[in-house]
């Protein structure tokens, strides 16, 4: 084991000030705090040094790597991975659940459902980047959360969809400041919107996409935000950020019901 395994200090100039970070690590796991030891850089970290294993923070959530691609996100407060796969139409509930829970299975889960399925590939790509980014989103939120990375642990969905960790940390740093701007003007899911009786006053024109319909379709004075999440099964990044831009173009307003 190298001298960087054995103790991990990293020192980094930001505009003149320098911050500290350390973390131990052993032959079996490395183990620190976020406070001190940022997700960012840690993710990197690991990246740069083709870790395959489980980052596990204090409330539960895991990023799974694989030779330092990043190929799974969970949140605590999330749905299950096996609702993704329900919602791309791999199989029912029970199923997905039995080919996880498997003991001795040959292959991943992901290559079961290709196997059967191949047709599934673009949108279960797809769909389970969402997740992870919307899942790496949520846990680059500031915390002080400790964490333990377990070297060659392997989650049963597969690695067939990793993806470049760097990449998906800078998407997912974007989605947070983007959600920072959206919090000042939707501060709660528990907000109700309807459709605006006119637009904008110069001559406006405007072409409503298939996915703002979605949501467009179902603001109508009673629902909050939180049921048009539920009702679509979108993730609170993706509607917030569309009610947002609708917002701001004023094809939406906000109900006061103070």
């Amino acid at each position: 084991m190298d001298k960087e395994s054995d103790q991990i200090v990293n020192k980094r100039d930001r505009g003149g000030d320098r911050w500290f970070v350390s973390a131990v690590a052993t032959e079996d796991a490395l183990q620190g705090n976020l406070r001190e030891f940022p997700l960012g850089v840690l993710l990197q970290m690991l990246a740069n040094k083709n870790r395959t294993g489980a980052l596990t923070l204090q409330d539960g959530s895991e990023i799974w790597l694989s030779e330092g691609l990043t190929y799974l996100s969970t949140s605590a407060n999330g749905s299950s991975v096996s609702a993704v796969l329900y919602g791309a139409e791999a199989g029912s509930l029970d199923e997905i659940e039995a080919m996880f829970n498997a003991e001795g299975q040959q292959g991943t889960v992901v290559d079961q459902i290709l196997e059967g399925k191949p047709e599934l590939e673009p949108v279960l790509r797809r769909l389970l980047h969402e997740y992870t980014l919307n899942s790496l989103f949520e846990m680059l939120v500031p915390s002080d959360a400790t964490f333990r990375f377990e070297p060659n642990r392997r989650h049963r969905l597969g690695d067939r969809f990793a993806h470049d960790t760097g990449v998906l940390v800078s998407q997912a740093e974007q989605r947070l400041e983007i959600w920072r701007r959206i919090a000042a003007r939707i501060p709660s899911t528990a907000a109700i919107f309807k459709m605006s009786t006119s637009l904008p006053d110069n001559g406006y024109e405007r072409v409503i996409t298939a996915d703002e319909w979605r949501y467009l379709s179902r603001v109508n004075g009673h629902k909050t935000v939180a049921d048009v999440i539920t009702e679509t099964g979108e993730s609170a990044f993706r509607v917030c950020s569309t009610l947002y831009r609708l917002l701001i173009e004023e094809l939406i307003v906000e109900l006061d019901h103070a």
